[in-house]
C-alpha cells in the first residue's frame, strides 16, 4: 500500500513539472529569438510528449503545399533541432533525478515517523527501496561530479591553449 503511494505521489509530482514547464523555463531568451516558429511549435511537442510522430503523419493540406512539406522535414532533420531536443533531455533528466531525491527524502522523512511511533515497524522491503533510491541518487550525482570536472579541464586546457593576448589597460 505503502509503495502505491510513493509511486502515486512521484507519479503527480512529474505530471504537474510536465504540465507546467516551458520552453522558457529550459532555453535562454536568445536561444528562443533564434527558433523559427516552427521549431518552437516542434519543440513544444517534443517536450510534452517526446515524440515526433504527429508531425511526421503529414495532414492532407501539408501534401498539398509542398514548400511547409519541406520546411518542415527540413526542421526535423536540422542539426539545431537536434541539439534543443538534446538540451530537453537532459534538463528532464536532471528533473527526474530531483524528482527522485524528493521521494528520497520523503519516504526517510516518512520512515523516520514511522519509527517514532512505532520501533518495530521497519521492514525489509522498504530498507530495499531506500538503497536502491540512494544507489540511484549516488551514482547520478557521481555522474554529475565527472561532468564538472571534466568541464573544468576543458576549460583550464582551452586556456591554456588560448591564452588572452590583450593585457587590461590602466
Amino acid at each position: 500500500m505503502e509503495k502505491e503511494l510513493v509511486i502515486n505521489e512521484v507519479a503527480n509530482d512529474w505530471e504537474r513539472l510536465k504540465a507546467a514547464v516551458t520552453l522558457e523555463h529550459i532555453f535562454t531568451p536568445e536561444e528562443l529569438s533564434e527558433m523559427t516558429p516552427l521549431e518552437k511549435r516542434l519543440l513544444r511537442t517534443y517536450l510534452k510528449t517526446k515524440d515526433f510522430a504527429d508531425w511526421l503523419t503529414f495532414p492532407k493540406s501539408l501534401w498539398k503545399k509542398p514548400k511547409k512539406k519541406k520546411a518542415l522535414i527540413e526542421a526535423l532533420q536540422s542539426e539545431r533541432l537536434a541539439i534543443w531536443t538534446r538540451k530537453i533531455d537532459q534538463f528532464l533528466q536532471v528533473c527526474v533525478y530531483e524528482t527522485l531525491r524528493r521521494s528520497y527524502y520523503n519516504a526517510l522523512i516518512k520512515l523516520a515517523q514511522n519509527l517514532t511511533q512505532n520501533p518495530r515497524s521497519l521492514r525489509r522491503v522498504e530498507i530495499e527501496a531506500l538503497k536502491l533510491l540512494k544507489e540511484m541518487l549516488s551514482e547520478h550525482d557521481q555522474m554529475v561530479d565527472q561532468f564538472i570536472s571534466q568541464l573544468a579541464e576543458t576549460k583550464e586546457l582551452n586556456e591554456a591553449l588560448n591564452p588572452q593576448t590583450s593585457e587590461p589597460s590602466l
